[in-house]
């Protein structure tokens, strides 16, 4: 599963990949904290979208290198100065759902989950898919019903099916997951 969160903007979907932390260097490189530590999908991209302010801009990546501990540092051919970079301090990084590589049969964007109906193998809605975290041993669905809200370990033990198509996650709680 691969962290990225949707936002919409202009009729163009728009997976949010992280935030800008401040200039990299005196040249216009901006260094990014990522929602997903390791954020492979930067390399396969030509743009991203830029949102600050409320105003939303497409750059294009001229070219990208992790720094470690989930910062990137980006260079954008729009963004020649450290003024230029600055201004981009706090603005969210995202890309267009379109452009996102293609994964590996059995691999999904964090994105795509959200919204999914996660029943029992009894058949027992538990809500919906809210969001996804990585928790430091695994990643963790937020999953919200109308009275209650629900964090699901997403390891093998738990998850029994996924389909994506259909919206809809099978799990098999463990004894206590589901005690309130």
């Amino acid at each position: 599963m691969i962290d990225c969160r949707r936002v919409q903007s202009d009729g163009l979907t728009l997976v949010r990949l992280g935030v800008v932390i401040k200039p990299h260097g005196l040249k216009g490189e901006i260094k990014i904290k990522a929602d997903n530590r390791e954020l492979s999908c930067l390399q396969s991209l030509k743009r991203v979208f830029l949102t600050c302010g409320g105003n939303t801009n497409e750059y294009c990546l001229a070219s990208s290198s992790k720094l470690g501990r989930g910062f990137f540092k980006l260079r954008l051919l729009e963004v020649c100065d450290f003024a230029s970079a600055l201004a981009l301090k706090g603005a969210i990084v995202s890309a267009a759902a379109s452009d996102l590589p293609i994964l590996p049969p059995n691999e999904f964007y964090y994105f795509q989950a959200e919204g999914c109906e996660v029943r029992t193998v009894g058949g027992l809605s538990l809500g919906y898919i809210v969001t996804t975290f990585f928790n430091g041993a695994h990643d963790v669905w937020v999953v919200k019903n109308e009275t209650s809200e629900l964090l699901l370990p997403v390891i093998e033990e738990i998850v029994k099916s996924i389909d994506l198509e259909r919206r809809q996650v099978t799990v098999e709680p463990i004894p206590g997951l589901l005690d309130q």
